[in-house]
């Protein structure tokens, strides 16, 4: 509906907000609100999406900064309705991954699958401050792009497929007076903010939602320095262990130039009702390390060497395994 930029020729200062999308006014409704690609100072405010975005088009809203010394605030959106697959829909649109068969799973026929996402030519920070988000096929929060830094903060997201935030790290970005209460580079690596950083933020999988959806996890990070802390995870539902399971954290790393992390997870809780793995560390991971960690384990126990899976943490400090 509304495209603000692009990676070619991203626009300047912005604000936006005090908009509601609504899809509820009928059964075949959704679109992208806002796709936003900016080089400069942005705000975007005070969004709802009402209803369940269910026409299998782009999802709700794509964000990112352009340039190292760009900064977005993106805050207060509610996409609590969620969204459809396109096979859920009346939709039939191709893009360039389309696969050739409807029927295979080729979830980038459609980018109807992912609530609020970033760019994979992202730099700078980009701030993503009390964004609520229900179900959507394949992540629900998905800023991962790009070598700058992103900061999920007060986030809430639940029963999406893939996972509920999905995010990475990178040294691409400048600092922000009113974020870092400095301009100099180093005193913000020392800071509160060092690099990407989840705070504050919950991730709930209770259950799986009819149609088509991935495998449900709770909180993804990918390559570059990230910090994860004071997260709540609930996992009421899930599809085994291991890497293609479900998880309450973890890591996917690659081989070669982007590795996972180095991630620090601290002053978190993880709440597991059913059988599988509150921490996922995968192969290609950096330096992962768990940090005054509560584990829950409702009506099953389990010790702690069951419970961090892959490759295991590197270090583990006051990670406390309790049963309900």
């Amino acid at each position: 509906m509304f495209r603000i930029g692009t990676p070619t020729s991203p626009h300047g200062d912005l604000v936006f907000g005090g908009f509601i999308f609504d899809w509820s006014w009928h059964e075949n409704a959704g679109m992208q609100g806002l796709n936003a690609f900016i080089d400069g100072e942005v705000e975007i405010r005070n969004i709802r999406f009402e209803g369940i975005h269910s026409l299998g088009t782009h999802g709700n809203m794509r964000v990112a900064t352009a340039t190292s010394d760009s900064v977005a605030l993106i805050e207060s959106i509610d996409m609590s309705g969620g969204g459809l697959h396109f096979r859920d829909t009346i939709n039939t649109r191709t893009t360039r991954r389309y696969g050739g068969d409807t029927d295979e799973l080729d979830f980038g026929q459609s980018w109807s699958t992912t609530g609020m996402t970033g760019h994979p030519n992202q730099q700078g920070t980009t701030i993503f401050r009390n964004v609520i988000s229900g179900p959507w096929p394949d992540n629900a929060i998905y800023v991962r792009g790009g070598t700058g830094r992103k900061i999920v903060s007060n986030c809430v997201a639940w029963n999406g497929g893939g996972c509920q935030i999905r995010t990475n790290g990178g040294n691409d970005w400048e600092p922000v007076g009113w974020l870092d209460g400095t301009e100099d580079k180093e005193e913000a690596l020392n800071g509160e903010y060092p690099g990407s950083v989840v705070e504050n933020s919950r991730c709930i999988v209770e259950k799986k939602p009819e149609g088509v959806y991935v495998t449900p996890r709770g909180l993804l990070l990918q390559d570059g320095p990230q910090t994860v802390r004071n997260c709540e995870i609930e996992i009421g539902y899930a599809e085994g262990g291991g890497a293609g399971g479900t998880y309450g954290l973890g890591t996917r790393g690659e081989e070669g130039d982007a590795p996972a992390g180095p991630a620090v997870f601290e002053n978190c809780t993880i709440t597991l009702h059913e059988r599988t793995d509150a921490v996922y560390v995968s192969p290609y991971s950096n330096t992962i390390e768990l940090r005054d960690i509560d584990i829950n384990t409702v009506g099953w126990e389990s010790g702690l060497d069951r419970l961090v899976g892959g490759q295991g943490a590197d270090r583990l400090e006051n990670v406390i395994v309790n049963t309900a």
